[in-house]
């Protein structure tokens, strides 16, 4: 466990290998490394700061944002087992919920 951040040393490592693109001083785009440059399947999502905390939404889970109190927590999210794949076909959503982690 590192100390400074909270996240496992395997964390970290797999943290390290996402593709990570910076958009905006506060806004990262997120990809899964492993697939080709340019295809859509390769987006997993979004980290964006808002204050002091970090925003998460992740394709598949538009209706929802988590928001981690540092940038290396919002970066693990993406690495969480089990997380849900995008839906075959997009359609109504039901109201954006939040869900405050720390």
């Amino acid at each position: 466990m590192n100390p400074n951040n909270g996240v496992s040393d395997a964390e970290n490592l797999r943290v390290s290998q996402l593709g990570i693109l910076q958009l905006t001083p506060t806004e990262w785009l997120v990809r899964d490394p492993a697939l080709p440059d340019g295809d859509p399947a390769a987006l997993m999502g979004i980290i964006e700061q808002i204050g002091g905390a970090y925003g998460v939404t992740k394709l598949g889970v538009l209706n929802t944002r988590w928001f981690y109190s540092s940038f290396d927590r919002a970066q693990s999210s993406f690495l969480v087992p089990g997380a849900p794949e995008p839906p075959a076909t997009f359609g109504p959503t039901e109201p954006v919920s939040s869900r405050v982690t720390d």
